[in-house]
């Protein structure tokens, strides 16, 4: 029986591959790229004086429209910025007129403009901004990374869900959505369906967040700290954390990416602790090469964003080309928001199932709630901004 049960599972082996190879050639990747960029331009590229855009279209509508409340619908109320117009044409685009196939591989460097992003982004701290973080957000960030495991484990088991399929779950819902999700799998004995299962739930979670987490905190008044923490520790996956983040305000932004690279961090010990938590013993006194699957599937950017940000602490840029690195920065980021939009498939919503909702939703509606009463509390006793 536990022979089958292992056949069955992803086979994570460890093959070399060289690292190039696994990159789509240029002749194949080109017309997603340039679709990518044409698209980002049109809706608004950050320092690109490009006068027909998505974005001036929006403020030209607003200033013919009679303002409410003394303030434009979309550039005030609605806070349409080059992030929320990027997925949102990007999400049309998908959803209603379809995305031709040839676009499909130029799309997949989407989480690598994305990574380039987060590596950039430490050219934008200092030691000091790491202080400023302190100890309060980031014992909420590992609380909640942990209780949030447990909490979707208990319910798989009151649900009686199938324990490898509870495994990813937790971890997509607990840490950084995709990455988490495909490092924990071998250690779960996961099936491939069932990791597509958890990350559909994820992403569709996500995108709920994506939409309707900004619109909370503003009906709150939340301070772009505060919202760059909330996000980075309520919504599962990295990419939708970052937007979700940037849609709130730029600053927000920069939070929720450098407090979800300290949960990237945290990829290895949870996934050992949602692997000895989950599994049987029977299973677990299987040879599974625990150290091999950290050491393949760690997010290798988050070295690239320590080095960048610890060359940074030590003044090694100079002022102009950190400033130039922002623009690179703000521009990789809105390649990637575009490509996020691309391939955000609202049907996602269906395939994670009713069982797949009910816990994956219930445990990430509990972490946000939970984890937005916390900052509350911690904001009226002054602590947080």
């Amino acid at each position: 029986m536990a022979r089958k049960k292992a056949s069955a599972s992803i086979d994570m082996s460890p093959q070399k591959i060289p690292l190039l190879s696994l990159l789509p050639s240029f002749h194949e990747s080109w017309p997603g790229l340039l679709a990518l960029i044409v698209i980002a331009v049109f809706c608004q590229l950050p320092g690109v004086p490009w006068p027909i855009t998505i974005h001036h279209l929006l403020k030209y509508i607003d200033a013919v429209l009679p303002p409410i409340y003394g303030k434009g619908l979309f550039t005030d109320l609605l806070h349409f910025n080059y992030v929320v117009i990027g997925l949102a044409i990007g999400i049309l685009i998908r959803n209603v007129i379809g995305v031709p196939k040839r676009w499909e591989t130029g799309l997949t460097y989407t989480s690598v403009f994305l990574h380039a992003a987060i590596i950039m982004l430490g050219s934008q701290y200092l030691l000091r901004d790491m202080l400023k973080i302190g100890g309060e957000t980031i014992i909420i960030m590992v609380v909640f990374v942990f209780g949030s495991a447990i909490v979707v484990i208990s319910l798989g088991r009151l649900f009686k869900v199938e324990q490898s399929l509870t495994g990813v779950l937790a971890a997509g819902f607990s840490m950084c959505g995709v990455a988490a999700t495909v490092a924990t799998a071998p250690m779960v004995r996961a099936k491939s369906e069932e990791v597509t299962y958890a990350i559909a739930a994820t992403v569709s979670f996500g995108l709920f967040c994506l939409i309707g987490l900004p619109l909370v905190a503003r009906l709150l008044e939340m301070s772009q700290y505060s919202f760059g923490v909330l996000s980075a520790t309520g919504v599962p996956n990295s990419a939708q954390v970052i937007a979700t983040g940037f849609m709130y305000g730029f600053e927000a932004g920069k939070v929720s990416g450098f407090v979800n690279i300290g949960r990237v961090v945290l990829i290895p010990a949870g996934a050992l602790f949602i692997c000895f938590f989950v599994l049987t013993r029977e299973v677990m006194g299987t040879d599974i090469k625990v150290w091999q699957v950290i050491k393949e599937k760690f997010p290798i950017y988050v070295f690239g964003f320590i080095v960048v940000w610890a060359a940074n602490c030590l003044h090694l840029f100079p002022k102009p080309a950190v400033y130039a690195m922002e623009q690179v920065m703000i521009w990789f980021f809105t390649l990637s928001f575009v490509g996020l939009g691309l391939q955000t498939k609202l049907g996602d919503v269906k395939k994670a199932g009713i069982k797949g909702m009910i816990v994956g939703y219930t445990a990430g509606i509990l972490k946000l709630g939970l984890c937005l009463v916390v900052i509350l509390i911690l904001i009226r006793m002054g602590i947080f901004e």
